[in-house]
């Protein structure tokens, strides 16, 4: 059985390499260049299209490579480094915002699907939303 290398422990170091991309990016280059900085040997393009966050940040940053102008790709060094951190931090907050989405409408679902199901008592359902969530444990 392969080795697993993308794991939750590996999975924000991908994004982060994702998310400070400059230049041209392919999945044969972000493979490589992610297989390295994970210390293997390759890493399969298939086994990166098998997580939805790393597709979807790929889409986001791919997208973001093509609006940038061709001014904002030579100018000087500090410039250069503001603009890269910049839209780093633009594609993370465009993800976050997109998981945040994500989320309201999962939870949206949740109360409509309490709301349908026969006999379910409302306050249970709010005591149960606003509890705090339990400590994960390692």
């Amino acid at each position: 059985m392969p080795k697993k290398i993308i794991t939750d422990k590996t999975l924000p170091e991908a994004l982060g390499l994702l998310h400070s991309w400059q230049g041209k990016l392919t999945w044969d280059l972000y493979a490589t260049k992610l297989a390295k900085r994970l210390k293997v040997d390759r890493i399969a393009k298939r086994s990166l299209y098998k997580h939805d966050e790393i597709v979807e940040v790929y889409n986001l940053v791919k997208a973001r490579l093509k609006e940038q102008s061709p001014a904002e790709k030579a100018t000087d060094a500090t410039n250069e480094r503001l603009r890269r951190e910049n839209s780093e931090l633009r594609s993370q907050l465009e993800h976050q915002t997109q998981k945040v989405k994500n989320l309201q409408g999962a939870i949206l679902r949740l109360q409509y699907n309490a709301y349908l199901f026969p006999g379910m008592d409302t306050k249970k359902l709010a005591d149960l939303l606003t509890r705090p969530l339990p400590t994960e444990t390692d």
